[in-house]
């Protein structure tokens, strides 16, 4: 593992947002969620790393981060050369939102975080079928396994 050299630290639970065009426009958000526990990764310095804090849920970030109203109010504060904008984390952090009760907050805990559990098994169980595709499909090709006589 190479040592921590600079850009941007992250752990999970943290969103990542794209600071620059077109990648801010286009959506590109990512929510942390596949480190080891205590694990703390760090990148490149075009994303602003939004961390859960004072109870918000982690997963809360992340919607806000993909909610039409704050992208766009991201995009028009963007500043730099016509190609090569960016809109900074301090900008960020003055978007203005409504202040949440622990009722509201508890609400979107209990419904939004098991699905983004689920999200995150489907995301695994992805991944081992594929490696599992990968292993059977060239043994079935080459007929290294049979399965002439199996029923359907």
């Amino acid at each position: 593992m190479k040592p921590y050299n600079g850009g941007m630290r992250f752990a999970n639970g943290d969103t990542l947002l794209a600071r620059i065009t077109p990648c801010l426009e286009n959506g590109k958000t990512a929510f942390i969620d596949f480190l080891d526990k205590d694990e703390v990764a760090f990148g490149s310095t075009e994303y602003i790393v939004l961390a859960p804090r004072y109870g918000v849920p982690p997963e809360m970030l992340y919607c806000l981060a993909r909610y039409p109203a704050f992208v766009d109010y991201a995009v028009k504060n963007m500043n730099g050369s016509s190609g090569r904008q960016r809109v900074s984390a301090e900008t960020i952090g003055q978007f203005q939102l409504p202040k949440l009760d622990e009722q509201s907050l508890a609400t979107f805990r209990e419904t939004v975080t098991p699905m983004f559990l689920q999200m995150r098994y489907n995301s695994f169980e992805n991944t081992r079928l594929a490696e599992l595709r990968d292993t059977l499909l060239p043994k079935l090709m080459s007929g290294e396994i049979d399965v002439s006589n199996i029923q359907l």
